[in-house]
């Protein structure tokens, strides 16, 4: 597996076909061969794969060949709030260190195709952006757009304190630099040696005015929970889970998903079992994650919310949430609000 492929959520695609809309080009255009159609990219809830984002990516370049620096243009819109519970745990981080930390090490939960590092030298700091498998036709869209997003973000975390602005690229001065001068505050050097985003090592200890430990403590605990139930699921618990995702409204039927894979409740159920999971367990998982998305990164009523995962009411809802993640749907949108 490449280190960008991943399962992601719908977010970013909705950015880029967004984007792409308002300098003219079609929906149709935009989600040629990604699997994807107006239905599914509305919805919160869809998770799609690298590749059809990727896809979209492609199909972006292909329809506006004249705009110059849509990889930069794009990532001015990868705020923190993007990222779902990511951006939530980054937000609440008690310092930038910790931030760095938690970015780095749930990387799965972002958007990157250019995974990255976190490097201290000397009196600087700096975020290091890998972009050999990226692929080449889509490479310089994919390190403008994620350094500039790194940037975005680091202006949310370090406020003020981060000072003039340097970032390096490996790829030589392009026809559109003017355009790196006008987003970019500081200093912008081409054909570096690698690409990255440097700011004062000081900025790293630096206390966080809106963060709370315990809060990011916790939100570190359930960014590691869904990224562990978006990647374990394989063999039939995968095929289940997908089929669960696709369907609208969600179907929590046994018998119609058993249907689906041709073959009976009962083999379902052993199969399962013996890939140490069932299917209660499976759909209370993805209830789960759904649930932290939608309450973390839209603002759908926790009625709304109830009704997509189909429970009886949003009290039943909100019990099975609580038995689940230790909180109520309620504190976590409070916490959500004070970041």
């Amino acid at each position: 597996m490449k280190s960008w492929d991943f399962c992601r959520s719908v977010t970013s695609v909705q950015i880029l076909v967004a984007l792409g809309l308002e300098y003219g080009a079609s929906l149709s255009a935009l989600l040629r061969d990604t699997g994807l159609d107006r239905a599914s990219i509305d919805n919160p809830e869809t998770v799609v794969e690298a590749s059809s984002e990727m896809a979209v990516v492609r199909n972006l370049l292909a329809e506006l060949p004249n705009v110059a620096g849509l990889g930069l243009l794009a990532g001015a819109r990868y705020h923190l709030s993007a990222y779902g519970i990511w951006g939530f745990a980054l937000a609440s981080s008690p310092t930038t260190r910790k931030a760095m930390e938690l970015s780095q090490n749930y990387q799965e939960l972002t958007f990157v195709f250019s995974g990255f590092t976190v490097k201290e030298e000397d009196e600087h700091a700096s975020l290091v952006f890998d972009s050999s498998d990226v692929p080449g036709d889509i490479a310089l869209f994919s390190i403008e757009r994620e350094i500039h997003a790194a940037m975005i973000i680091m202006r949310e975390i370090g406020g003020p304190k981060l000072g003039p602005e340097w970032v390096r690229f490996q790829h030589a001065r392009p026809l559109h630099a003017e355009l790196y001068e006008a987003l970019f505050d500081g200093r912008v050097d081409f054909s570096a040696p690698r690409n990255e985003l440097i700011f004062p090592r000081t900025l790293l200890d630096e206390p966080r005015v809106v963060g709370n430990n315990a809060t990011a403590s916790l939100l570190d605990k359930q960014c590691s929970e869904l990224v562990a139930k978006r990647m374990a699921r394989q063999g039939v618990s995968g095929r289940v889970r997908d089929i669960l995702l696709r369907q609208r409204p969600m179907s929590m039927d046994m018998e119609l998903v058993a249907e689906s894979l041709c073959m009976t409740s009962r083999t379902l159920r052993r199969k399962l079992a013996v890939e140490s999971t069932s299917f209660r367990q499976l759909v209370d998982e993805i209830r789960m994650t759904l649930a932290e998305e939608m309450l973390t990164g839209t603002r759908l009523s926790v009625e709304q919310i109830a009704e997509r995962l189909c429970y009886a009411d949003a009290s039943s809802f909100s019990q099975a949430f609580k038995r689940m993640s230790g909180q109520t749907p309620g504190v976590l949108r409070k916490q959500d609000r004070r970041v």
